[in-house]
């Protein structure tokens, strides 16, 4: 993510690197909302708002709404407003996670402590909701609702499918949908319906929002074992470490040859560095990694065809591009 002080905020497409001056606008906006907080909570959010990020959910927002007419107050609202919304549930994740790091610094449960870093995600949701309220973007405020309800569930659904070797795919794309899915489409049905687009082309965009969340999420946890800990900010394998079961391991679990290995060793939690790199290299040799990128392309192509019966528009074609980005990024 570039700086604030930067002309623009630059997001790689499938063919250029295309600007959009409007998240800055998002991005001050964040600014402020963490201004108003006291001293502690202040500074830890700024933190966090320095180290980055896609500003996907915002991008989204505004996108989804530049496909019904130029942009309007009530876009760039719910599009400040979906990016707290995940900054807050990134603060949660890290506690929950006790993770220590996030983008490659520390994260606030590791510096302030987890009653700093609750009450500072706790701060930033109400953040969320008071611009919501104030701007009475009650619709917005429906869809963002319904997805921080799901993150929650799959959130627990993630706790107790940990180390579970028996989860199938169908349980993995539920829980996916629901911690990634959901906030993805919710942005994109935020803002098609704060330009006044209708029923169908809002259901159109949530379609597409949840298959890119999808394609998203699988090519995160592939990255999970493929990635550069200097790019992805997180060491190799760190949701296989933290008990996660994600495709690409429930699709090496199948396979004849390596499947009664990887579930020995995983039955076992022997992951010494040495062992996981013997599963990155199984998941490689298996093919595995590669079922799991084709099924990412399958999502990726679905959320395309939900865009067919949108007008034409150079939103609606940066958001077909954008979905070759989340294919082939890096981190």
């Amino acid at each position: 993510m570039a700086s604030p002080d930067m002309a623009s905020v630059t997001i790689k497409s499938a063919n250029s690197a295309i600007s959009f001056p409007e998240l800055l606008i998002v991005e001050e906006r964040l600014r402020e909302s963490f201004l108003r907080a006291g001293d502690t909570i202040k500074d830890s959010c700024l933190l966090l708002l320095d180290s980055g990020g896609k500003r996907l959910r915002p991008l989204l927002t505004l996108q989804s709404a530049q496909c019904f007419g130029p942009l309007n107050s009530a876009a760039l609202d719910a599009a400040v407003a979906a990016e707290l919304i995940h900054m807050a549930s990134l603060i949660h994740d890290d506690v929950i996670d006790h993770s220590d790091r996030r983008r490659g610094i520390p994260t606030i449960n590791s510096q302030r402590g987890n009653q700093v870093a609750v009450l500072a995600g706790d701060y930033v949701f109400a953040e969320a909701f008071r611009i919501l309220a104030n701007k009475h973007l009650l619709t917005s405020m429906s869809y963002l609702v319904d997805a921080i309800q799901s993150m929650c569930d799959g959130e627990i659904q993630q706790a107790e499918q940990r180390c579970d070797l028996a989860v199938e795919p169908s349980q993995y794309f539920q829980r996916i949908a629901q911690k990634t899915g959901i906030l993805l489409a919710s942005c994109c049905c935020s803002g098609a319906a704060s330009a006044g687009a209708d029923q169908e082309a809002v259901e159109a965009l949530g379609q597409y929002g949840m298959n890119l969340g999808y394609a998203y999420q699988i090519i995160d946890d592939i990255l999970d074992f493929t990635g550069n800990p200097q790019v992805t900010g997180k060491p190799a394998a760190a949701d296989l470490l933290n008990g996660y079961i994600t495709l690409p391991v429930i699709y090496l679990l199948d396979k004849p040859l390596y499947g009664p290995w990887a579930r020995e060793m995983l039955q076992a939690r022997d992951l010494s560095p040495a062992n996981v790199q013997r599963i990155i290299q199984a998941l490689i040799s298996s093919g595995a990694l590669n079922e799991a990128f084709t099924t990412a392309l399958r999502c990726a192509q679905t959320a395309v065809q939900a865009l067919s019966s949108l007008p034409p528009s150079p939103s609606k074609t940066f958001l077909s591009e954008l979905t070759h980005t989340i294919l082939y990024r890096q981190a």
